[in-house]
């Protein structure tokens, strides 16, 4: 091959690689300006939740109308048959209702169901409604769009999801979704025993604020429009929690047609610690973690969540789980468009220069395997001694890296913080504002249900001010 040859070849590699990085921006770019406003976590939904009542078994998820709010029960068991029932309006830490088992946290001041021009009927049966067809995922694969998980069998013809290793042999998925469209005035979703917390979307709105807690027997979720808008071409997703991802498949007449829906969107891998993974606090609503939540809320809807507990760039945790690092080849097969990552204050440990070298080795192994940005998220504000050094570190890291397509979003280091007590709030706000007992839970470590759409809310808003107008500028 001549000089002239391989000179052509390398131009027009680079041409190809200019228009593939501004394609990528351009499609970033596009979904976050349609999700403006318009995503399931502000929208409001089909149907308005049960108003609380005496006496009632409530589960983990399930969401509750009372004096004017919302209540997330946070630990289940059966409200007392007397007494004011959830109250709590200055904080968003879970209470107990009464002297009863049961928890619930504050979501904020209810808001109005929004039925359009018909909501339909919902209602859960643990016998099969024999619909006419039955979609089976393993019969029918083609008919729907799994986003942030891979597929394997359950019990045959259902599927289990999970998006990685957490450790060697141990397969996990914080948070996926499966979405289809249907034609039919009425189906059935099958919900396998333990498939734990499911919501469900219908064109672009919850259908129910609420999880719903599937447990240990079969069940169907049974949605019937004929006595409202009938039949139509409608959307639906199917997204699940922190645990025991499941789908079963879709029950409809068989003038129906159940078809694949929601390709196409940006693909954000989310590397991370509990704060995406989820704790003992929560998040309790399917859907809810900061990585599902902010994939909602910038149109990033292909997102796959490969957050563990207890981990950072340094900390493997006592479980032996997989660094942040560890987890780069992952991240790479899947071919991002846009990386994220979060944390951590399993750090907090190590020292400014440990964190900062496993950091830029994070990056550089990133950088060598993708063009997509990146976009790393600094250390949660909370009160853990070594914090703000941590978050130092990592920004170190970034700056060391000096690459214009990552970008570092500061939390503890931010002016304010995202998150205030006494321990911080001397710099940048009034004397004595602090807003911790909404944002952090009991153990002063993890954030209740408020708290992870807080941080999803303040990445969003970074996001939206700082990496797309960057890209946009980025020439190719």
């Amino acid at each position: 091959m001549s000089a002239r040859d391989l000179v052509a070849r390398g131009l027009t590699a680079r041409v190809r690689d200019a228009v593939t990085m501004a394609g990528r921006h351009n499609l970033l770019s596009r979904a976050a300006a349609a999700a403006a406003g318009r995503n399931p976590v502000v929208l409001r939904p089909w149907l308005a939740p049960p108003a609380y009542a005496p006496g009632t078994p409530y589960a983990v998820g399930e969401i509750v109308s009372h004096n004017g709010g919302w209540y997330l029960c946070g630990l289940a068991g059966t409200s007392p048959s007397t007494g004011a029932g959830p109250a709590t309006t200055s904080s968003g830490q879970y209470v107990a209702d009464g002297n009863s088992s049961l928890y619930w946290t504050y979501l904020g001041g209810a808001c109005a169901a929004d039925p359009a021009d018909g909501a339909p009927i919902v209602s859960f049966v643990t016998s099969n409604p024999s619909l006419g067809a039955t979609w089976t995922p393993a019969s029918h694969p083609g008919a729907y769009t799994v986003r942030g998980a891979a597929t394997a069998p359950l019990r045959t013809n259902f599927w289990t999801l999970a998006s990685f290793e957490a450790k060697a042999g141990m397969p996990m998925c914080a948070g996926a979704s499966v979405s289809f469209t249907c034609d039919g005035d009425r189906l059935a979703l099958f919900l396998p025993a333990g498939s734990a917390q499911v919501r469900v979307i219908v064109d672009g709105r919850y259908l129910m604020p609420g999880s719903h807690v599937v447990a240990g027997q079969d069940q169907w979720m049974v949605i019937d429009w004929s006595g409202s808008t009938g039949r139509r071409l409608r959307h639906y997703e199917l997204e699940t929690g922190k645990s025991a991802s499941c789908f079963g498949g879709v029950q409809a007449a068989p003038s129906a047609i159940v078809s694949a829906g929601g390709g196409g969107a940006p693909r954000m891998v989310v590397i991370g610690d509990s704060y995406n993974a989820g704790s003992s606090y929560g998040p309790w609503l399917a859907g809810g973690s900061i990585a599902q939540l902010l994939a909602k809320r910038l149109g990033w809807r292909d997102t796959w969540n490969l957050s563990v507990g207890g981990t950072g760039y340094c900390n493997a945790s006592p479980s032996g789980f997989v660094t942040f690092g560890q987890r780069v080849p992952h991240a790479l097969s899947l071919s991002p468009d846009v990386v994220l990552l979060m944390g951590s204050t399993n750090d907090a440990g190590y020292a400014p220069a440990q964190v900062q070298a496993a950091a830029l080795a994070t990056l550089r192994a990133l950088r060598a395997g993708t063009a997509a940005p990146v976009i790393v998220v600094g250390v949660p504000s909370i009160n853990v001694p070594g914090a703000p050094a941590t978050e130092a570190a990592i920004a170190a890291a970034v700056a060391q890296h000096g690459d214009p397509l990552t970008f570092f979003i500061p939390i503890c280091g931010a002016v304010p913080p995202w998150v205030l007590g006494a321990w911080n709030n001397g710099t940048g706000v009034p004397a004595g504002v602090a807003n911790a007992g909404f944002y952090v839970a009991a153990d002063n470590v993890h954030p209740p249900e408020l708290g992870f759409d807080h941080y999803a809310q303040r990445i969003e808003q970074a996001i939206r001010s700082e990496v797309l107008p960057a890209l946009a500028l980025t020439p190719a």
